[in-house]
């Protein structure tokens, strides 16, 4: 009974009962109690005639019950004749709905029918609650129907109960279909579902999924229940797939400062190390005649190289954003570099390019645009060990819409495509998520680095485009790069073979000079001067920037040349200039690092020095370098 029924047959006068389907005592108010032999809690779930009451209103009573269970008609009603000197009575039985109770009313005779008026009021109340929650389940259906965001309704059977119109737009329509089957392509359950868990416990559960489209949702899981109460678990997806970019990208930036910060710390010790570990090298190498000691020698040249190549790699990692870009045309760049490229390509790898794009106009950093074709080429034939085909081309997109970009993250806008593809071993599905990460590589036996991907990711981004991979294992890798066109110039870097690319004239032969070389580190101060007192140049040293200092005021600015480190205790490189310059404006100085960064290039312009000369350097470099810039 409801709470209002309950009130009113718990004050009236008039005995009140419930019987249940089976015809037993399901409640009896105090007014019926009283007619009991026991009224007390025990007389519940007793028939008729074993509640004690009177024989004259048990047997007609218990008649009149069965009628009503076999269905004869409606409510029934007998009168109750006077006992005791008491007035007669009337007592009504009013089938409950649909329940199968039945609702016994004792009055007297010609008492108002309190009892029918109360059950009308509860009746209409009980419609307008119907009402009520009717509006309030098509309101609330009306307002996820419309979410942004994938809400569907789950059974225990895995079908799909319900699926508002974002979810229908993206995966079609779900009614009788499994879950597995519209989210995964699955033809049987997923492995792990935590959404079954909800069925069991009736709480919520969050957890992460990614859809047989490669989306990726945050899933928000609650219990629920359809108008018949069956259970049903409400879930409410929400597309994170973007923010699962970003946070990719932002973790290669956070990974990128890093890498940038431990480059710094070490390049300028590392290099040091390296460049008399070259410079003996080679010395050793042009005064032995024996073969047996030259080839290790070589071996061990080429380690040092190598060594000197990936602190290189690294620095280019962290310094992207420091370099200068301008217009060029990517055609021609990359045809001549595949052409320089193709006479270090092993007999059983076949090159083929294609150019095909109309406009081929980008704004990137030669240097970098041809480190970054390199190294993908370089990536692809070491991926292809027993030989295959490389292919590049360079072809133009147009993204006119987000939903229909070749991939998530790309801006709308014209782009220059560059693909490399080769059909070597191919790349698992587990690794592809890790290949642009500095360090981490597959191919430390073919002499993999782990920054080759690492550079041309982060030369890809910081020009503003954006780079895809897809592969398959045993069938090749596609690597595509999308960069920004630009509205080309009447003059662009790149034009001509050549260009951009630090080309450096033939160094004069026979020129001498007197230089100053100034390095705190004795063992690359002794190669250096080796190298160039052999290559005609008289060679004055000190260990110090304060000794340098020291030599160059006593000499009386009779030196063609200094050349000194950066990096010394006491006074470095740049202040050593600065008191050099503020004696004599016309000193030419050259200033030799293991790091040089932008910041520390514009303050040596500023202050007139002549060059930055990175290390390690080649002998042949470092001559070359000082032949330049000698008076």
């Amino acid at each position: 009974m409801t709470v209002s029924l309950e009130h009113y047959a718990q004050h009236c006068l008039a005995g009140l009962a419930v019987f249940d389907a089976a015809g037993r005592l399901a409640y009896a108010n105090p007014a019926f109690r009283a007619l009991l032999a026991d009224g007390g809690p025990d007389c519940l779930g007793r028939d008729p005639g074993g509640l004690g009451l009177p024989p004259a209103f048990a047997s007609p009573l218990a008649g009149a019950l069965g009628r009503i269970k076999d269905g004869d008609g409606g409510p029934q009603s007998f009168e109750v004749g006077p006992e005791n000197g008491s007035r007669a009575r009337l007592c009504r039985l009013i089938p409950a709905g649909g329940t199968g109770e039945v609702i016994v009313e004792l009055r007297e005779a010609g008492g108002g029918e309190h009892l029918r008026q109360v059950l009308q009021a509860e009746r209409a109340a009980r419609c307008r609650a119907e009402r009520q929650r009717e509006r309030s389940r098509r309101l609330f259906f009306e307002v996820i129907e419309e979410l942004p965001i994938f809400v569907y309704m789950q059974r225990r059977d895995y079908t799909v109960a319900y699926a508002n119109r974002k979810t229908r737009n993206f995966y079609g329509e779900t009614n009788g279909r499994r879950c597995y089957e519209v989210f995964s392509g699955r033809d049987s359950p997923c492995p792990f579902c935590p959404t079954f868990r909800v069925f069991d416990t009736g709480r919520p559960e969050s957890w992460q999924f990614t859809d047989g489209l490669s989306r990726t949702f945050h899933i928000y899981d609650y219990p629920f229940e359809d108008e018949n109460g069956e259970p049903l678990v409400m879930e409410l997806g929400i597309d994170v797939t973007e923010l699962k970019r970003v946070e990719r990208e932002l973790f290669q930036a956070h990974k990128m400062r890093a890498i940038g910060v431990l480059a710094g710390g070490i390049a300028h010790d590392l290099n040091n190390n390296l460049l008399p570990i070259i410079f003996n090298i080679d010395y050793a190498l042009g005064k032995i005649a024996d073969d047996t000691l030259a080839e290790p020698l070589n071996g061990a040249l080429r380690a040092a190289y190598r060594a000197a190549d990936l602190v290189e790699q690294v620095l280019d990692y962290s310094r992207q954003q420091n370099v200068s870009r301008a217009p060029l045309r990517l055609i021609p760049l990359a045809r001549e570099n595949l052409e320089l490229f193709t006479a270090s390509l092993p007999a059983n790898v076949l090159l083929e390019a294609d150019y095909c794009a109309a406009e081929d106009c980008i704004l990137a950093n030669p240097a970098q645009v041809q480190q970054l074709l390199f190294n993908l080429c370089r990536n692809a034939v070491q991926a292809m060990p027993e030989g295959g085909r490389l292919s590049v081309s360079v072809t133009n997109a147009l993204v006119e819409s987000l939903k229909h970009a070749p991939h998530q993250g790309l801006a709308l806008g014209r782009y220059v495509v560059l693909k490399v593809v080769d059909t070597g071993q191919g790349i698992e599905p587990g690794r592809i998520e890790r290949i642009f990460e500095p360090f981490y590589t597959s191919k430390k036996k073919s002499g993999g680095t782990g920054m080759g991907l690492a550079v041309v990711h982060a030369i890809t981004t910081s020009a503003g485009g954006s780079i895809q991979v897809d592969s398959r294992p045993g069938q090749g890798t596609v690597f595509t790069v999308y960069l920004p066109a630009v509205e080309p110039i009447d003059t662009r870097v790149g034009d001509e073979p050549g260009a951009g690319y630090g080309v450096e004239p033939c160094p004069a032969r026979g020129q001498s000079g007197r230089l100053l070389l100034v390095d705190d580190d004795q063992g690359a101060l002794a190669a250096m001067a080796r190298v160039l007192r052999e290559a005609g140049f008289e060679v004055a040293t000190a260990a110090s920037g304060e000794a340098g200092l020291d030599q160059y005021l006593r000499a009386g600015g009779r030196f063609d040349l200094v050349l000194a480190d950066q990096s010394m205790p006491g006074l470095d490189g740049l202040g050593l200039a600065a008191r050099i310059l503020g004696h004599d404006a016309k000193a030419r100085i050259v200033i030799c690092t293991g790091h040089a960064e932008a910041r520390l290039e514009n303050r040596a312009e500023a202050a007139g020095i002549a060059a930055f000369v990175q290390k390690p350097m080649t002998p042949r470099v470092l001559v070359e370098n000082v032949r330049r810039h000698c008076r």
